[in-house]
C-alpha cells in the first residue's frame, strides 16, 4: 500500500472508510482507492439513481461498474450520456476498472421472439443481474448493487424484485430502495454526481410492462428465448475498462 500512496503528493492524506475494507488516498485533486477487502459488482446504466448507488456502496466496499450497452435500442446520445456519468462516478468514488457488455444479442432474443411482450422488462433485468453473477464469479466479487427504488418503475415492485433476484447466488444490494426519486435527486447533488444530461430510455419497453411476475413464469420464458446462453456469450465478448479515455471507443466497438 505504500508504494500506492507514494505515486501521490507528499501531501496526501489517508481516510480509513471502514476498517479493512478500503483506502481512499486523496492528494491535490486526485483520488486513488486502495482496497483491502470485498468487491461488489454494480449494475450502471448511467441515468440518476444506479451512480447513487454506486456512490453509496462505494464508501464501504471497491465497486466494479457493470454497462450493458443496448444500443440500438437507447440511442446514441445516451450512450454517450452513460460514459459522461461513469467519468463523474470515478471522480468521486475512484474506481479502478469497469466492464462494459455488448447486449443486443439478448435485447434482440427478447425483443423479437418474447410472445408476452409485458415481460419484456423484468426479463431484461433478470438477464443482467444474472450476468452481474458471471462477472462476481470471474473476478472474485462478494455482491451485486442495483439502483432498484421500489416501485419507482415496472420492473422494481416488490413482486418484481423479487422474481427476478430469485436464483441468484450473490447478495443483491439495493441502497436506495425506500427512497423516492426527490430524494435520490437530492442526493445525487450532494455527491457530485448530478448531470443535466442522464442517460435513459429504451425502445423495447412495452405499453403495458407487467407488475407482477413469479420465478417460474420466468425460468420458463427464459429457456424458450435460449437466454442464458445469449448471456454467456454477451460476457464472453466484455470489454474491462481501466482508462475511461477508452470509453467512448469501445461503446462503439460493442454495439
Amino acid at each position: 500500500m505504500n508504494r500506492r500512496i507514494a505515486g501521490l503528493q507528499p501531501t496526501a492524506l489517508a481516510r480509513l472508510s471502514y476498517p479493512g475494507t478500503q483506502f481512499f488516498i486523496t492528494g491535490g485533486d486526485k483520488t486513488s482507492v486502495v482496497s483491502l477487502g470485498e468487491v461488489a459488482v454494480a449494475l450502471f446504466s448511467g441515468g440518476i439513481d444506479s451512480p447513487v448507488a454506486c456512490a453509496l456502496v462505494g464508501r464501504r466496499m471497491e465497486i466494479v461498474p457493470l454497462y450493458f450497452n443496448t444500443y440500438p435500442y437507447a440511442s446514441r446520445e445516451s450512450v454517450e450520456a452513460v460514459f459522461e456519468s461513469m467519468k463523474r462516478l470515478k471522480s468521486v468514488c475512484g474506481f479502478s476498472r469497469a466492464f462494459v457488455v455488448p447486449w443486443r444479442d439478448v435485447m434482440d432474443r427478447i425483443a423479437r421472439d418474447l410472445r408476452w411482450k409485458e415481460y419484456t422488462c423484468v426479463l431484461c433485468k433478470r438477464a443482467m443481474l444474472m450476468g452481474a453473477e458471471l462477472l462476481c464469479d470471474r473476478i472474485g466479487a462478494s455482491a451485486i448493487v442495483t439502483g432498484d427504488s421500489l416501485g419507482q418503475k415496472a420492473s422494481q415492485t416488490l413482486e418484481n424484485l423479487a422474481a427476478i433476484s430469485h436464483g441468484i447466488r450473490y447478495p443483491i444490494l439495493r441502497p436506495l430502495l425506500g427512497l423516492d426519486k426527490t430524494e435520490i435527486e437530492a442526493l445525487s447533488r450532494k455527491l457530485g454526481l448530478w448531470l443535466e444530461r442522464h442517460a435513459g430510455g429504451c425502445t423495447a419497453v412495452p405499453k403495458r410492462p407487467r407488475t407482477g411476475s413469479r420465478p417460474e413464469v420466468l425460468n420458463r420464458l427464459f429457456g424458450e428465448l435460449g437466454l442464458e446462453a445469449g448471456i454467456r456469450s454477451a460476457l464472453g465478448r466484455c470489454a474491462e475498462v481501466r482508462s475511461l479515455r477508452s470509453v467512448s471507443d469501445i461503446f462503439q466497438e460493442l454495439k
